[in-house]
C-alpha cells in the first residue's frame, strides 16, 4: 500500500512509539490524527488488508497475534470513522 508522504508521516506518528498499540490517550490522539490525515489524503476508502499489512511491517508485530489483533482493530476503527465523517458530510 502506498501512503502519501504526510499520511505516511502521521502513521509514523502513531506506529513509531512503542506504546502505540495501548488504549492511553496520547496514543489514541496520534492514531487519530493519522486518520484525519488519511481522511484528507486518501478520501473515505481503505484498503484494509494492505493498511493492516503496512502497520505490521511498521510495528514489526507480523506473528504476534495480540498486536495482529489490536491492527484489526484499528483498522476497522478508522473505516468506521471514515464512515462517520462520509455520512455526516464532513
Amino acid at each position: 500500500m502506498q501512503l502519501k508522504p504526510s499520511t505516511e508521516k502521521a502513521l509514523d506518528g502513531w506506529a513509531g512509539p512503542t506504546t502505540w498499540h495501548t488504549d492511553h490517550t496520547l496514543d489514541m490522539e496520534r492514531f487519530y490524527r493519522f486518520v484525519d490525515q488519511y481522511h484528507r489524503d486518501h478520501g473515505f476508502t481503505i484498503d484494509e488488508a494492505g493498511l493492516r499489512d503496512l502497520i505490521e511491517t511498521k510495528t514489526k508485530s507480523k506473528g504476534n497475534d495480540a498486536l495482529c489483533d489490536i491492527i484489526f482493530e484499528r483498522v476497522s476503527l478508522a473505516y468506521k470513522i471514515l464512515d462517520f465523517l462520509k455520512a455526516t458530510g464532513r
